[in-house]
């Protein structure tokens, strides 16, 4: 018994050291999403956009916003370009990035435009 509490905490306190992954750092910190632009609303100071994305099979859309460029400290300016082009029912596809203030985008695409109507 004592032996093998010994062994776990010696783990847990190499483990780090020797590069062993903990669950949370497995988890996904982004991915890529396809699916129907629901909403589009610039923010309260208007350098950023934020998007609502309902993907296939979601019971609802899930929010997005444009990534920050530290470098040009504003917004990635080709992707909120592509952002505010696109238009309410188009088909889009997006790639996003975990951040503290939620996901965020770093590529976006329209796939297939709305119908005129």
């Amino acid at each position: 018994m004592r032996v093998t509490l010994i062994a776990s905490l010696l783990f847990l306190i190499i483990s780090p050291a020797l590069g062993f992954a903990w669950e949370d750092d497995n988890k996904s910190s982004g991915g890529t999403v396809v699916g129907k632009l629901k909403s589009k609303t610039d923010t309260t100071d208007g350098k950023n956009t934020n998007i609502e994305v309902k993907a296939p099979g979601e019971e609802k859309p899930r929010k997005y916003f444009v990534n920050f460029d530290p470098k040009l400290q504003k917004p990635l300016p080709q992707v909120l370009h592509a952002v505010r082009s696109a238009a309410i029912g188009d088909s889009v596809e997006l790639q996003w990035v975990k951040t503290g203030h939620g996901p965020a985008i770093i590529s976006f695409m329209v796939t297939n435009p709305a119908p005129k109507q």
